[in-house]
């Protein structure tokens, strides 16, 4: 198919710098060279006022906007652009999230539980078509898409998304502490007293929380991205055993790999979204990280997820070939303030990998 391709026509993927969120724009093309947009997530409240709303501006039409989950560092700059003057629902042809049922507030709003409103009213109440809505996208759908293009969904599963329904009532107190970015102060400890990579690659990789305890990362939208000329496996904040569970119902192994040029890694870089198992099934060697360093709750990227991503088993298995990109969107300066020291220059030694900072733009290479 590529030799076909539209010479102008080259897929790029928008990492947008979103805070401690996820906010990225796929903007690719059919088989016919017809372009087509995708929004995944919004990133914070505040990501909408800087690089969203300006990207946007250049957008004719945003064939597919998917909120993976409802984490506010996914959903804030959504909600924002949806209750923006920007948003002009005749330009957007699909929308895609789950538990539609779920309410939540907006970050840095006077509002509270109670008067929150569901994504899908918030969508009416501007004026958006109830058809444009998909059907819960979990695994095993196959989403209808043009000639040239294709979705393979591996998170999350139809049970996940039954039992975040039923326990929201339980787990929304953790959801509304979620909101505050309260900004870190003071210096972050080192990671590198953790250990060198080759160990911690090594060490336990067990997340912290089994699927159905940590529901809202479980629910979580991922899916390989298909175009005619780039592969594109974006997890979301994905739980890792989900992850491998559904590449293996799908076929994949450390025998069969899931063949992509990017993977937009688990939850910011955090050592409990990225496993070993994981990582030995997917022949890749460009991984971009989406974090600003994290807020006062949580901070990424860990050195544990570092180590993995460069000495899993079947990478030193293969002998380190070929050189392995890993991508942060931010200044590796302006992470580092908050999730503190997490790469050494020693580290560089062994590997057969490069850091790169500040990366927005991907495309093929």
């Amino acid at each position: 198919m590529k030799e076909n391709l539209p010479k102008t026509k080259k897929t790029q993927i928008h990492v947008l710098p979103a805070y401690h969120g996820d906010c990225l724009i796929v903007r690719t093309f059919d088989h016919e060279g017809n372009d087509f947009n995708i929004l995944i997530d919004g990133g914070t409240a505040k990501t909408f006022n800087a690089p969203l709303k300006s990207i946007l501006k250049n957008l004719s039409f945003i064939d597919i906007v998917i909120l993976t989950h409802i984490d506010s560092d996914h959903i804030g700059g959504l909600i924002k652009f949806v209750k923006s003057d920007s948003f002009n629902p005749d330009k957007i042809g699909q929308y895609w999230f789950n538990s539609k049922n779920i309410k939540f507030i907006s970050a840095g709003e006077n509002i509270s539980y109670e008067q929150a409103k569901t994504f899908e009213e918030l969508l009416i109440d501007k004026g958006a078509i109830k058809s444009k809505w998909s059907d819960d996208v979990y695994i095993g759908k196959t989403p209808c898409l043009p000639e040239g293009l294709d979705i393979e969904i591996l998170s999350p599963s139809n049970e996940v998304l039954t039992k975040l329904n039923e326990h929201w009532p339980e787990i929304s107190d953790d959801y509304k502490d979620k909101l505050q970015d309260i900004t870190i102060s003071g210096i972050k400890p080192s990671q590198l007293g953790r250990g060198k990579l080759e160990d911690l690659a090594l060490a336990d990789d067990t997340p912290e929380k089994t699927i159905l305890a940590d529901l809202g990362n479980s629910s979580s939208i991922a899916f390989a991205l298909r175009t005619p000329d780039l592969s594109i496996l974006l997890l979301g904040d994905s739980h890792p055993h989900l992850i491998q569970q559904s590449m293996k119902m799908a076929g994949y192994s450390t025998e069969k790999k899931l063949k992509v040029d990017i993977v937009k890694v688990s939850h910011h870089g955090s050592k409990n979204n990225t496993t070993n198992d994981v990582l030995d099934m997917i022949e890749c060697d460009r991984f971009i990280i989406s974090t600003n360093g994290g807020n006062s709750k949580h901070t990424h990227p860990d050195r544990e997820t570092i180590a993995r991503i460069i000495h899993h088993p079947e990478r030193t298995r293969l002998k380190y070939t070929p050189t392995r990109k890993i991508y942060l969107n931010y200044p590796i300066a302006t992470v580092e303030e908050k999730a503190g020291k997490f790469i050494g220059e020693e580290d560089f030694t062994t590997g057969n990998w490069e850091l790169i900072a500040s990366a927005n733009l991907l495309e093929h290479e």
